[in-house]
């Protein structure tokens, strides 16, 4: 399954001349860990994280302290551009999802940028990918039958059921079938097995 199926789209995106405080705004609106930084041309030129920003609060209390700290005038970052990461991990539109997903877990990242070319298309984030494990058997079982009768693939003694998310296809041992049906089931959002069954006569 292509990243493209389950990203979202458009992406929320900010400007790297944007102050932090805009940066800050978006990202708690729109309930969001990261924003893609885009210039006036669209082009992608960094990203700015929840981690980028949190060190702005880490200054210490005047109050608490036994000497005066110093002027924070001219100090502080006040721009995205300030702030954002300029090495930006992203993926491209026909990236497999599993591949996005290894990138993501290696990475140690929340969200990855998806690029067409050198255009921002989406962005594809853990809760995407949570958000398909998490569909429901019944409709995942009604995809699949839709997708393997698109396939040409005849299922006339049985139907293909799907139980935590694995899938059972009712096809004999030996069916010639059966890879084509495999391939069409993994890339039904949110099977994760696919197991065969003999059919029912």
């Amino acid at each position: 399954m292509r990243v493209t199926a389950v990203m979202s789209r458009p992406p929320i995106t900010v400007q790297p001349e944007a102050p932090i405080k805009e940066a800050a705004r978006l990202l708690v609106s729109y309930g969001i860990s990261a924003l893609p930084v885009v210039n006036a041309d669209g082009e992608l030129v960094g990203i700015v994280s929840e981690a980028d920003l949190i060190p702005i609060e880490t200054r210490p209390d005047p109050r608490r302290q036994a000497t005066p700290i110093p002027p924070t005038a001219g100090s502080l970052p006040h721009t995205v551009s300030d702030v954002m990461t300029r090495k930006v991990i992203t993926v491209r539109t026909n990236s497999e999802l599993s591949q996005a997903a290894r990138i993501m877990i290696e990475s140690d990242i929340k969200r990855v940028p998806v690029m067409q070319g050198r255009r921002l298309v989406g962005i594809l984030s853990r809760r995407d990918l949570v958000r398909v494990i998490a569909r429901r058997d019944e409709d995942l079982q009604a995809d699949l039958r839709r997708r393997l009768e698109e396939a040409g693939i005849g299922l006339s003694t049985g139907a293909p059921t799907v139980d935590g998310g694995v899938a059972t296809i009712p096809l004999a041992e030996g069916d010639m079938s059966r890879r084509l049906a495999e391939s069409v089931a993994l890339t039904v959002p949110g099977v994760i097995e696919v197991r065969f069954a003999p059919s029912q006569s």
